[in-house]
Formats: C-alpha cells, structure tokens, sequence
C-alpha cells in the first residue's frame, strides 16, 4: 500500500498521506513518496492547484516515534532524512500554485508544519495543532521554526514551541494560523472546492503573486513595487489576462486556461 496517494481531476492534483494505521506518521517512505508527488505537481502544468489531506481518524501525528525507517543513531541519516522532507515543504511553499491543507483530528509536529506550508488550511472544529516537539526533547523541523515566528510574531510562536501546547481550530483561526474551520467531517469537501475554484483561475497571475508575496517581509516597499511592475508586464502578455479582459468588456464570466 504505498504511504502517499494521489488523484488528478480538472486540474487539481490531490496529495493524500496514507498511513491512517499509524495517523499519517512520516517515516522515511511516507516523506520520499511526498516528496515525488509534490515535485510532480511542480512539474506538471495540467495540474493548477494542490489539495493535501490525510487518510483516516487525522491528518498527520508527527514523525513516526516508533520507526523512522532509519537509523536514528547515525547523525548523517537523521540529517538526510530531515532534508527529504524539507525538500516537500519546500516544494509546497514555493509551488507557483495555490497549495491548500484540509485538516481533521490532529497535525502534530511535523505533520503541523506540512500544513504551514501550505497557502491556506481549511480545519475541522475537532481539528487541533502542536508543536509537540519539545515534548520528546526534539527541534521543531520542517519549517516550523520559520513558519510560526512569520505567522505569529516571535512571542506567541516561542510560546508555542517552547510549551509543545496544543490549540484547537479556532484558537488558530483567531492566531491567524488557519483559513477556515468547518465542521466535523467537511473539512475535505471545503477544501475541494476551494482547490477546484482556484485551479480554474489565472494559475500564472496567482502563482507569481505568491511568490512576490513570500518576498515581503524581507524587503522593501520599493523592491516589492518593482517586482510587481515587472511581473506585471510579463502577466499582460498571458492569454489569461486577454481572456479576463475580454471578459470583463463583454460582461462575462472569464474562462481561464492556466497560460
């Protein structure tokens, strides 16, 4: 049975982590298979927005405790393995596609950051998130570190990871962590149509905003100003934007194709 599945339907690739036995904890498997699908997606131009959920009671516990699938007592496979999964976290925040998380029951460590990574996380009400690393002496991995010191200020994030504290769905609504919580079972059905909607927008316009965005707390108003002249010289010339214009002078909705 592999540990990440993966369905294709008008333009939205679903990434599934499948080890529902064990909450969708990584293993090293789990993360190559993620890795694989998340690099396809990137690659993939039919696919013009990502849905990530978990199979099963959660959407993912962590790193898997009992077995890694390595040897965990060797520095240089624990470094690669870590590296293995930045490579997919990577993947999803840079993804010139919009990248939606669809949470149920628990994302815990790890699995919490894989989440982050995303553009926007629809969660259930029983949904809840733990940076529970400090809880087993561990560092936080796979961007949570970055993720919540960007999202939430450096207070609230050193509280968090320090504690290993769990909050439920709408504490991270209210801490901007989170989109959208639904209720218990509809977090999967809102995320789908939430993917579906998006894939059928401006994918270039949408995918080079996101990567403008992610530039600005690191840069000035001026050089964001300039990323969007730039960009935006290069999205007139799409048949996107003609379509839209088109569209907006006849009064209609636009069809748009990704290109």
């Amino acid at each position: 049975m592999p540990n990440v599945k993966t369905a294709f339907d008008n333009g939205v690739l679903e990434i599934v982590l499948n080890r529902p036995e064990r909450l969708n904890a990584i293993n090293a498997d789990l993360l190559s298979e993620l890795t694989e699908a998340v690099n396809e997606a990137k690659r993939n131009p039919t696919v013009r927005a990502v849905l990530l959920y978990g199979e099963g009671k959660g959407f993912c516990a962590g790193g898997d405790l009992n077995d890694f699938g390595i040897d965990i007592s060797n520095s240089i496979e624990v470094k690669e393995f870590v590296q293995r999964g930045q490579e997919a976290v990577l993947g999803l925040y840079n993804m010139e596609k919009p990248v939606i998380a669809a949470v149920h029951g628990p994302a815990v460590g790890a699995g919490c950051n894989l989440a982050f990574a995303c553009d926007m996380i629809i969660a259930e009400e029983i949904s809840s998130f733990s940076e529970a690393f400090a809880k087993v002496g561990a560092l936080p991995d796979l961007g949570g570190l970055y993720f919540l010191s960007q999202k939430i200020g450096m207070h609230k994030a050193a509280e968090l990871i320090f504690t290993g504290k769990t909050i439920n769905a709408n504490t991270a609504l209210d801490y901007g962590l989170i989109n959208e919580v639904v209720a218990t079972g509809q977090s999967l059905k809102r995320g789908k149509e939430l993917a579906n909607l998006l894939a059928s927008g401006p994918t270039k316009a949408l995918g080079l905003a996101k990567r403008i965005m992610h530039q600005a707390p690191y840069t000035s108003l001026e050089s964001i100003l300039e990323m969007e002249a730039l960009g935006q010289a290069t999205i007139f010339q799409t048949e996107d934007f003609k379509e839209g214009k088109r569209a907006f002078i006849e009064k209609r909705k636009p069809a748009f194709h990704g290109y």
